[in-house]
């Protein structure tokens, strides 16, 4: 195995750093796709700990690359030119519906460096963000996609939850955080940062916190998921804070999709937490027979002539 070290540009000029890991044995991938486009999660980067330090490596031993990635939302706090200008970005400026950009990029990117069977396999915000952007571009090079521990971001679960446990009136402090961050919006400030504590603890702008967490609900994943077209595998841990925001009551919504859409596959994965520390194994075993299946089943490759 190989590392080569490789950047994009996307189309609105942000620039985004990665790292390719080439099999051996090029071109004799164990899997329906020859490449996997790796997402990290919020605050994250291409090159920090995750459960793709393992996972990467895994792949490229069944002779599939790994192309592990930044995304706009890289590490706390980030800068990049934008349209000429340079902005802030990163975890606590970002806009998700931006982020499709950045997608694009990189699977341009695997397509330009010969690559014609990609995968896509997000963590946690990076789950959510690939399975928003397979649901909104429906991108014919895209063979499948997978979702390790990705939260749902619901307004209205979120508010119209009384109590969580020793918590009372959650959902009240969660709306007062939400009028926080709109009074910053209406006075001109959304790049205001706040301390939020609900649904999760985050130094946030307001203007990020509302295109996350706001009444639009643009990126509830229980949305997204049946107009997702190709292949798509997710999991979470049955140590998550299942009780707890932003994982209340989604394994039982995800487990329902899945018996309604034969897209969509769903796994609990026993005893592990948000990033599978001591069961990364399992996780890839789930995943390698899951791409194994797909293969054997006929469901790839997907092609621009019947996907279109």
């Amino acid at each position: 195995m190989s590392v080569e070290l490789v950047n994009v540009r996307t189309k609105d000029g942000v620039r985004l750093d990665g790292s390719w890991l080439k099999p051996a044995s090029p071109g004799k991938s164990q899997f329906p796709v020859d490449v996997m486009i790796l997402h990290h999660g919020v605050a994250g980067n291409f090159y920090g700990a995750s459960p793709f330090e393992d996972w990467g490596p895994w792949l490229a031993e069944n002779g599939c690359a790994a192309i592990r990635v930044n995304n706009r939302g890289h590490d706390p706090i980030s800068q990049a030119t934008m349209n000429g200008e340079r902005v802030k970005l990163g975890a606590a400026y970002e806009v998700i519906d931006s982020s499709r950009a950045d997608w694009e990029a990189w699977i341009d990117f695997a397509q330009q460096a010969g690559y014609e069977r990609i995968g896509i396999w997000g963590h946690s915000l990076g789950a959510v963000k690939t399975i928003y952007h397979a649901a909104m571009e429906n991108d014919f090079r895209v063979q499948c996609v997978i979702a390790a521990s990705p939260p749902r971001f619901s307004y209205g679960m979120y508010a119209g939850t009384e109590n969580w446990g020793e918590v009372k009136d959650i959902g009240k402090r969660f709306q007062e955080t939400i009028d926080i961050a709109k009074s910053h919006i209406d006075a001109g400030h959304p790049e205001q940062l706040i301390q939020v504590q609900y649904p999760v603890p985050l130094l946030v702008s307001a203007g990020t916190y509302i295109d996350k967490y706001g009444p639009e609900e643009q990126y509830d994943i229980v949305k997204h998921i049946p107009s997702v077209s190709m292949p798509l595998l997710s999991y979470i841990g049955t140590t998550e804070p299942l009780g707890e925001f932003p994982f209340l009551g989604l394994p039982q919504e995800l487990q329902k999709l899945a018996g309604e859409f034969d897209h969509f596959t769903f796994e609990y994965v026993e005893g592990a937490n948000h990033f599978y520390s001591e069961h990364r194994k399992e996780v890839w075993d789930i995943t390698s027979k899951w791409l194994k299946g797909l293969g054997d089943s006929g469901q790839l490759p997907r092609g621009k002539a019947v996907w279109a």
